[in-house]
């Protein structure tokens, strides 16, 4: 389901607006476009206010606001609760365990290899460790995400494809398939040469929609299991993948598929979305195989996101613009 075709990024920062978060340039443009009455409350946390029929709605960066319940914000937030609300409506999900810093070695007993280990309450893919094949590399990642989190989920490894579905009042509105970062080989540049090449058109933070490729201990251990290193040269037009989780935080690609999912699985995050109540949400689903019929066996859900970043979808690495913040726009001032 991976399109192959050349980057179309054309992302431009709103003029006036550069320092706000790319997701809150989108939605104060859409501000804008309507002639609403807004105030900036505080930059920094990219805080706005906007009026519309004499009621004031606080918006926190882009998508943060009444639309979605202090409860449903609160389940998605948990990942460990967010498992709980997914088995309620029989959505696929990874199984794993909780752990406190207190754990022992018998915890783990009960778990196979590959393992994904992730910090219960981060996002943006922080301290995520995936495809762990053996102990001494699990122990490590679990050491990792403590260092994030008071509690760590280790969890099935399952594979596949990542997508996000933009769900707004429950209708998918836009779909990325996030590809982990990578590079491709030009036959003389080392790895961190062509890290660097590629970091060249991208943000440090998220005032761009596509952020840089960070080097860490994930991209480390995955070059190593490729038998490569930072000073390795690649052949040229080969490909090689720096992390398996594809946050776009730490360097991946957004690539709009939304003309081309299977309804099942925007059925899949609609109702993923209702499991928590969220009326605006990022769900992210790995499809084992885009390619096979759709199926209940197909497909789990990863996450759910209140904070749903909308930049992926209006300038993706590769597709079309979705202007998906008119649809966010009109769910928050229809809130109440």
């Amino acid at each position: 389901m991976q399109k192959s075709q050349l980057p179309t990024y054309n992302f431009t920062p709103l003029k006036g607006y550069e320092s706000f978060e790319a997701t809150t340039q989108i939605i104060i443009s859409e501000i804008l476009k309507r002639g609403l009455p807004f105030e900036i409350l505080d930059a920094e946390n990219n805080l706005i206010a906007v009026r519309h029929q004499n009621k004031e709605f606080i918006i926190h960066e882009g998508t943060i606001s009444d639309a979605n319940s202090l409860i449903a914000f609160w389940i998605s937030n948990d990942k460990w609760m967010t498992k709980l609300f997914l088995t309620r409506k029989n959505i696929n999900h990874a199984k794993g365990i909780l752990l406190k810093n207190t754990y022992n070695d018998q915890d783990l007993e009960s778990l196979k290899f590959p393992l994904v280990v992730k910090p219960m309450d981060t996002d943006h893919g922080i301290a995520v460790s995936t495809n762990i094949q053996n102990k001494d590399d699990l122990h490590q990642a679990i050491h990792y995400a403590f260092k994030q989190s008071e509690k760590v989920i280790v969890e099935e490894y399952y594979p596949g494809m990542e997508y996000r579905f933009l769900v707004v009042d429950y209708h998918v509105r836009a779909i990325a398939y996030r590809e982990p970062a990578n590079v491709k080989g030009d036959g003389k540049s080392t790895i961190q040469q062509l890290i660097n090449n590629k970091n060249l058109n991208r943000g440090d933070d998220y005032t761009h929609p596509l952020l840089k490729i960070k080097v860490d201990e994930e991209v480390l251990r995955h070059l190593k299991a490729q038998s490569l290193s930072l000073t390795s040269i690649l052949p040229n037009g080969k490909k090689i993948y720096l992390r398996k989780n594809s946050n776009l935080s730490t360097g991946g690609d957004s690539i709009d598929v939304t003309d081309e999912m299977p309804e099942f699985y925007s059925e899949v995050a609609v109702n993923a979305a209702k499991s928590a109540g969220l009326k605006i949400a990022g769900i992210d689903i790995i499809i084992r195989n885009a390619k096979a019929t759709p199926s209940h066996d197909n497909y789990i859900v990863v996450e759910l996101n209140a904070p749903a970043m909308l930049s992926m979808h209006n300038f993706p690495y590769i597709g079309k613009n979705r202007h998906v913040e008119k649809y966010v726009l009109d769910a928050i001032l229809n809130s109440r």
